[in-house]
């Protein structure tokens, strides 16, 4: 019968339409979800773009009729966590849906609301702490903050909007009301990540009593001057990987109820002719008093060059970049070039390159270069703004690709399947870039092109949804070595548990 439906979906035409629709409702109530966000997106093969559409009061949704075929569908809505069609549980892909010519798709979409962590911040005589920062990170490091959360009048907090998954639950750093201090305390009862607890969070559950008592400490201050004349609003801030502080001063600023440990400090400004700003990293174990001088922001130029050292229009790629802090930095954009400039305010940042299709990215210099000095640099790179030297990014124009077939149970194709592509380090035992994912055609057929030459494991499977190192490792992942300008072929049997 699959044979049968792939055969048809290839010979289809846009005569031959389908209707698809449904309703999306809470799964753990049945009530109806109104302006959920619903996504079809055709397999390729089947023809048609992608669209979306919002469900009406009663949580129903449909889409115009589309050509037979198959198709993915995906729903979010704030406050659950996003779903795709054929999920097997919350961590595995979706699978397609197939629709023949002339045929009705009628989905019963249930989605599931994010995890949550509740618990008591205690004192010394159990009492509950009111106005505590409580912060969830996964369990990995370096901590990255996943959500925080503020106890109430009777010490009780709630962190919500949790993805399935390990989480550590850290209190901030607090003062009290005799001005003693409280340090900030892991779950349970250790400031050292180590020995913290962990909390295994799933959807549609709260984890109820994870409850810490955080222990007293020594507290400091950190003061500072800004350095600017004439003098300018400025916005300083003070971070942390339990979060940030900030505020607004034209002259003097003072942070209290510092914990021991290591900090980033950023300050930026704005006058009439542009962007001042001043970036520092320190540690902190007793009180620290700065002297912050603004110096004034400088464009960062960006140059691409092939293997020839002939320039290369950086607006045939997409450069991206993200802020890097300890409390995590913040999410990737592209970034706007104008004269091949951007204006970058000073501190850590990783940038990485999407190339035009006929290149890969051979090598990343730049100030500060961290990261891409040991090998790949098709990934993020890592730089430190401190001076105003350009960023160089090197091109070769002899890419690497990797194609072949997936197949299932007796040796049919595929249609849909999720194929993810790691480039991996096998000295270190790591993911070296951001994991490359691709969807089968109709055909059971897959591509990934531009590659860099080295090692690559690569996995076919509903049974995961981005899947980390050692989820490809457990799986049985094929390792590949690819060279410069290679076409690798490579079948693949479709992976289930």
């Amino acid at each position: 019968m699959h044979r049968l439906l792939v055969a048809a979906a290839l010979c289809c035409s846009a005569a031959q339409t389908a209707q698809i629709g449904g309703v999306v409702l809470d799964a753990s109530t049945g009530r109806p979800l109104a302006r959920a966000l619903v996504t079809l997106r055709p397999v390729e093969g089947t023809g048609g773009k992608p669209l979306s559409t919002r469900a009406n009061r009663e949580g129903q949704f449909g889409f115009p009729s589309q050509n037979a075929g198959m198709y993915l569908v995906g729903a979010t809505r704030s406050g659950f966590a996003p779903f795709q069609y054929g999920q097997k549980d919350s961590k595995s892909a979706g699978k397609p849906m197939a629709v023949e010519q002339e045929g009705t798709l009628f989905l019963d979409i249930r989605l599931r609301r994010y995890g949550a962590i509740s618990g008591t911040i205690l004192d010394e005589n159990e009492i509950g702490i009111p106005d505590q920062k409580v912060i969830a990170y996964p369990a990995r490091q370096p901590l990255e903050i996943a959500a925080s959360a503020i106890t109430d009048d009777r010490g009780i907090y709630r962190i919500h909007g949790l993805d399935p998954g390990v989480y550590f639950v850290r209190t901030a750093a607090k003062k009290l009301e005799d001005d003693s201090g409280l340090l900030p305390t892991f779950h349970k009862e250790t400031n050292t990540v180590d020995q913290a607890i962990t909390v295994e969070v799933d959807l549609d559950q709260q984890m109820d009593d994870v409850n810490i008592r955080p222990l007293p400490g020594k507290l400091f201050r950190v003061t500072g001057k800004i350095a600017s004349f004439p003098p300018v609003p400025t916005t300083v801030t003070l971070i942390s990987d339990a979060g940030r502080v900030q505020t607004q001063t034209s002259a003097a600023f003072t942070f209290d109820q510092v914990a021991p440990g290591s900090y980033e400090l950023i300050a930026e400004a704005k006058d009439g002719i542009g962007t001042l700003g001043h970036y520092r990293e320190m540690s902190v174990d007793s009180d620290v008093e700065l002297q912050v001088q603004l110096t004034r922001s400088r464009e960062t130029e960006f140059r691409m060059e092939d293997e020839k050292g002939n320039r290369v229009d950086l607006a045939k790629a997409r450069l991206m970049a993200r802020r890097k802090t300890l409390d995590g930095g913040g999410r990737a954009e592209v970034l706007k070039l104008v004269n091949d400039r951007a204006e970058l305010a000073p501190g850590r940042w990783e940038m990485a390159l999407i190339p035009p299709s006929s290149y890969y990215v051979s090598a990343f210099s730049g100030p500060g270069l961290r990261d891409s000095e040991h090998g790949r640099a098709d990934g993020w790179n890592e730089i430190v703004l401190r001076d105003f030297s350009p960023v160089v990014i090197k091109l070769s124009s002899r890419p690497a690709a990797i194609h072949g077939r997936v197949t299932g149970s007796g040796q049919d194709a595929t249609p849909g399947a999720p194929v993810y592509l790691e480039a991996f380090d096998q000295a270190s035992g790591k993911r070296l870039i951001d994991l490359r994912t691709a969807r089968t055609d109709l055909r059971g057929q897959y591509r990934f092109r531009g590659l860099a030459p080295g090692v690559y494991r690569i996995l076919s499977t509903f049974e995961f949804d981005k899947p980390d190192s050692q989820t490809m490792e457990a799986s049985g992942a094929r390792s590949i070595t690819v060279s410069e300008g290679d076409d690798t072929a490579q079948d693949l049997e479709l992976y289930v548990r």
